[in-house]
């Protein structure tokens, strides 16, 4: 016959394998539902960051329908390239270019910058970001253009790019070449004035000694001018010297240096020519002009030049003293007669 406490035994044995039991899984639900609030943390952060990135792309995409539509509006040629490829580029510089969109885009933006520009390097890329950059460009016929280019760095569908406007200054450098002219033209006779008589003498200097060249220097005077404007009026004394410079372009060389360096004084550099040889070129010139006719208002107006020449001496240190020589023997010439 069983005793009672035989049967307890098991049972207690039983019912702490039971409370372990429901232990387990009670911690387990507690994981659970912590793994399902970390589960449910992290989907929320996803879509928050999924949102986030979606409405970075909507505005990327906006921001990039603006700058489209910007330089689509823009005058200037503006381009964006990566790596020196032409990723996109407005209508204008289709224009400037004289080149499709087609065929601008994935080309290299050096093949648009002529070689004297950048002689292979891309130093100029650098130098124009933020800077005003002058450069030449060419169209498609290899036609060059001047410009100036300004770059920025900007993102372009995520990568870094450079975006550079291109501005066609041709009527700019026209200008600027008119400009220049005026400043070294003499209004009335056309030729260059004292200023580009220094400049170029002083090259053909330079250049007579670098070579060891002869070189010779000529100053005409209009004799007895101002009894021309006080007998005919000042209207016939400006085309007196208008006259004379006349003779002068058709007497002297291609290569002579002439220029009207105030009053009715004119002066000319002689490249390639010794004394002797300036002194026959000064009195076929003297000739020329005694026997050239001036008509004006009905009346016909004859005068004479007086000549001083000189050469390159070793003692000249520059044009200035070669022109002064040539001023005083002038004068001397003027006293002779």
């Amino acid at each position: 016959m069983k005793k009672k406490g035989d049967n307890e035994q098991p049972e207690k044995s039983l019912d702490k394998k039971l409370i372990k039991i429901k232990r387990k899984l009670a911690r387990a639900e507690e994981r659970l539902v912590d793994y399902e609030r970390i589960v449910d943390r992290t989907q929320h952060l996803l879509n928050t960051r999924i949102e986030e990135v979606e409405a970075a792309h909507a505005e990327l995409q906006e921001s990039e329908g603006r700058f489209r539509q910007l330089a689509e509006a823009s005058f200037e040629a503006i381009i964006i390239h990566a790596d020196g490829t032409i990723r996109d580029c407005n209508e204008a510089a289709t224009q400037l270019y004289q080149l499709s969109r087609k065929k601008l885009i994935g080309s290299s933006i050096l093949e648009r910058v002529h070689p004297s520009s950048h002689e292979g390097d891309t130093d100029w890329l650098r130098e124009s970001v933020g800077t005003p950059v002058e450069l030449t460009h060419v169209r498609s016929d290899d036609s060059p253009i001047p410009v100036e280019v300004r770059s920025q760095t900007i993102l372009h569908h995520g990568d870094e790019a450079l975006v550079t406007a291109v501005r066609d200054i041709t009527a700019h450098k026209e200008m600027e070449a008119k400009l220049k002219e005026m400043a070294n033209s003499d209004s009335l006779t056309g030729l260059g004035n004292r200023r580009f008589f220094m400049d170029a003498g002083k090259r053909e200097y330079y250049r007579a000694l670098r070579y060891a060249q002869p070189v010779a220097l000529m100053m005409i005077d209009a004799d007895y001018f101002k009894r021309i404007n006080d007998t005919y009026g000042h209207d016939a004394g400006d085309a007196a010297l208008c006259a004379l410079a006349k003779v002068c372009r058709h007497t002297l060389r291609d290569s002579d240096v002439l220029a009207r360096i105030g009053g009715e004084e004119f002066a000319v550099v002689l490249p390639n020519s010794d004394l002797e040889g300036a002194a026959i070129l000064a009195e076929r010139l003297r000739a020329n002009v005694e026997a050239d006719v001036v008509g004006v208002n009905g009346a016909e107006i004859r005068f004479t030049v007086s000549l001083g020449v000189t050469g390159l001496r070793a003692e000249d240190e520059g044009i200035e003293g070669m022109l002064n020589r040539a001023d005083r023997n002038l004068y001397r010439a003027k006293e002779d007669g």
